[in-house]
C-alpha cells in the first residue's frame, strides 16, 4: 500500500466497516481525511462508525461534513435524518429524510426522461471523458 495515497485508506476504512471492525475503520478513515479532507465517502463512513457506536453527536458532526462537500448526496440527507431522529431532533430528522427521497425522485425523473428522448449518453463516450 501507498502510505500517502488517502484512497487507500479510504478504501481501508469501507473494508473494515463491512467487517465491523469499527475501530480499524474510524483509524483508516480519519487517516484518509487526513491526506485528503474533501473525502465525503470517508466523512460518511466515519459518520456511520459513529452511528452502530451511538456516539450521535461525533456521527452529525461527521455527517454534516460530507453534507457541506456534497450537498446533493442522497445517502448523507439519510443519515443524516438518521442520526437528527436518534438525537430527538425529529422535525429536523423528518425533512433530511424527505430531502433525500426528493433528491432520489428528481434523479429517476431526470434519467426517465434522458432515456424517453434517447440522450443517454453511451458508456463508450463517457469513458472517453473520463479519460
Amino acid at each position: 500500500m501507498e502510505p500517502d495515497l488517502a484512497l487507500n485508506y479510504d478504501q481501508l476504512g469501507d473494508v473494515y466497516a463491512l467487517m465491523q471492525h469499527d475501530s480499524a475503520a474510524e483509524k483508516n478513515y480519519r487517516e484518509a481525511l487526513r491526506l485528503d479532507p474533501r473525502l465525503v465517502n470517508s466523512q460518511v463512513g466515519l459518520a456511520k462508525v459513529y452511528q452502530r457506536k451511538e456516539k450521535y453527536s461525533q456521527a452529525l458532526a461527521a455527517i454534516d461534513s460530507a453534507g457541506k462537500l456534497d450537498p446533493d448526496r442522497t445517502d448523507v440527507h439519510y443519515l443524516r435524518g438518521q442520526i437528527l431522529l436518534h438525537l430527538g431532533r425529529k422535525a429536523e430528522g423528518q425533512k433530511e429524510l424527505e430531502a433525500a427521497v426528493r433528491i432520489d425522485n428528481e434523479r429517476r425523473t431526470e434519467h426517465q426522461k434522458q432515456i424517453e428522448t434517447g440522450a443517454v449518453p453511451s458508456p463508450e463516450l463517457m469513458l472517453q471523458d473520463l479519460q
